[in-house]
């Protein structure tokens, strides 16, 4: 008995000792569930055996019927942990086998407890002694029980329920889980009831050996839990060292990660985030106290952006400003994605805030340049119409002059004409109102201003340049010929900045014809819709500048957004296109 003892004590103390391991590792992480069941496999395994051992150095009948009956409790929370740690760990097996496999199992402890003095038994009559290990212990002797082969009937749905869920990981690709923990659980749990069956029908000269067999199976699933741990700790170092090279890859391009739990409202943030946004290590970010670092005039929009992301389950790509703490502003690129989960709620959001402060300044600084040097082009291109403005000028001022001259001698007579006086007046009126236009459009263009888009009549608008440039043409003696039909549709633009680009047009088209030496110089100004775009078309009948160019045209395309230089004709998301 002294060898049974002893490997019976080895085999307990190892299971109780993986038990405890992987007990620590659940109570450290609840959610841990395949090394709960692990442990509870592993103390049943050793509680098995510490049955094995009453049975071997029972002295009587009734001992050994007793120790016989308890066995099968350890048996069927061994059964009941392994079904769900294959179901668990292995991601593998059909739910409705696993729970026909608690069911049948369950059947039979009740059935060991009611029917007979145990399952195997109705009556032990008899102990016998048998030589094992250098000893002897004892064997049963009785009459069987009917009900013997429930518990080989359980064991079946057992062993179909562990070979359906190894052909699964198998198919799966995971073959050597399929061979440790698959095959191991099949082989082992297959020759323990073999074993088991035969020693207590006497047919083999052994005594119970069912936990040295289930010792075989806590091995091959302690391997490959330790296997996969082992795995996770390489994981984690290579996770650790990317996460290393990725903060220092973030810090270095100003860049924070972050996350949005809805449930808690809650923001994690790294520390670099948390830096870049004003908060402090320990501080808790809640999503309106993030709302509080918004700029104000941003807060709105950016709620009704995260909104319409959250329900539309879009990306958010979105420019914002935040206010720091002391005062300081800074501009933010925001890239971030909304997570759901299984039921479709929306359950957080995760990304990350680039801080593009200095783009956004130097940005500011390049617009401040391009209106300066807008103004310049602008106060050049008046400089040019200088003679134009004066004539244009002179024409409403010296006819005011006139009339307040005739005026003034119809006043003289001892009867004046009033109604010929109310006339010169309204003349007058009507010159000042005209001086004043002009007035303003020279205000309007040389004033230096930012961009303002606005709805414009391309008609109304066309006719005023070419208001502007007539005196400057007829003094060089070209015709100006005009196909500005009156049906043009509204388009969206800056006023100022189109009348600058046709205004170039025009006295280019002037320059280009001042070499000229044809006798009827010409300028034609038309326009035309195509598709989303207006093309206006600035035609001159001069020479050109190489042999075979008879004439030159340029055009100037507007409607939509932005400026382009395409001399082809098509619908173009374009302000202004001028050539």
């Amino acid at each position: 008995m002294h060898l049974v003892l002893i490997i019976w004590s080895m085999v307990a103390s190892a299971c109780l000792t993986l038990a405890a391991m992987h007990l620590l590792v659940w109570w450290k992480r609840r959610t841990a569930w395949a090394n709960l069941l692990f442990s509870l496999a592993a103390i049943a395994t050793a509680a098995m055996g510490g049955c094995e051992v009453w049975m071997m150095q029972a002295e009587t009948p009734a001992q050994f019927a007793t120790a016989l009956r308890w066995i099968h409790v350890p048996i069927w929370v061994v059964i009941v942990a392994l079904t769900g740690f294959v179901l668990i760990y292995l991601q593998a097996g059909r739910l409705w086998l696993a729970w026909i496999v608690i069911t049948l199992r369950t059947c039979v402890l009740l059935l060991n407890f009611l029917v007979g003095q145990n399952l195997y038994f109705l009556e032990l009559t008899n102990l016998r002694t048998i030589p094992f290990l250098g000893g002897t212990v004892s064997a049963p002797e009785g009459i069987l029980n009917p009900i013997l082969y429930t518990g080989l009937v359980s064991m079946v749905a057992s062993w179909i329920f562990l070979a359906d869920a190894t052909r699964t990981v198998w198919r799966r690709g995971d073959r050597r889980q399929a061979m440790v923990v698959g095959g191991s659980c099949i082989f082992f749990a297959l020759t323990s009831t073999i074993q088991g069956s035969l020693a207590i029908q006497q047919i083999i000269n052994q005594p119970v050996m069912l936990s040295l067999f289930f010792m075989g199976i806590i091995a091959a699933m302690a391997s490959e839990m330790a296997r996969t741990t082992v795995q996770a700790s390489q994981l984690s170092d290579d996770l650790s060292k990317n996460e290393t090279w990725l903060d220092l890859t973030a810090d270095s391009n100003d860049v924070g990660f972050w996350l949005w739990n809805f449930k808690t409202n809650l923001i994690w943030a790294t520390e670099r985030s948390r830096q870049l946004y004003g908060f402090s290590t320990d501080e808790q970010i809640s999503f309106e106290a993030f709302l509080s670092r918004l700029h104000p005039d941003d807060r709105d929009w950016v709620i009704q952006a995260s909104q319409k992301s959250l329900h539309e389950g879009a990306d958010f790509r979105y420019d914002y400003r935040v206010v720091l703490p002391d005062g300081r502003l800074r501009w933010f690129r925001v890239l971030a994605k909304p997570f759901f989960g299984p039921s479709g709620a929306s359950e957080r959001m995760s990304g990350i805030s680039i801080d593009i402060t200095l783009q956004k300044q130097m940005e500011m600084e390049l617009q401040q340049k391009r209106n300066e040097l807008t103004h310049v082009c602008r106060v050049t291109t008046m400089g040019q119409l200088a003679s134009t403005l004066a004539h244009e000028l002179n024409q409403p001022l010296g006819a005011i002059l006139r009339n307040a001259e005739a005026a003034e001698l119809f006043l003289q007579n001892p009867s004046p004409d009033l109604d010929e006086v109310r006339a010169i007046l309204a003349d007058i009126r009507k010159d000042d109102q005209r001086a004043g236009k002009v007035i303003d459009r020279m205000r309007a263009m040389m004033k230096q201003r930012q961009a303002e888009r606005s709805r414009l009549d391309l008609t109304f608008m066309t006719r005023e340049v070419i208001t502007l440039v007539k005196s400057d043409a007829e003094k060089r003696q070209v015709r100006l010929a005009v196909d500005i039909p009156l049906t043009l549709p509204p388009v969206h633009g800056d006023r100022v900045q189109l009348q600058q680009v046709l205004i170039n047009l025009l006295l280019n088209a002037l320059d280009a014809l001042d070499s000229n030496h044809r006798v009827k110089p010409l300028v034609t100004v038309a326009a035309k819709t195509a598709d989303a775009a207006v093309e206006i078309a600035v035609s001159d009948n001069g020479t050109g500048h190489l042999p075979h160019h008879h004439r030159g045209t340029r055009r100037a395309v507007v409607g939509g957004n932005q400026w382009s230089r395409r001399g082809n004709l098509h619908p173009l998301p374009a302000d202004c296109e001028g050539r």
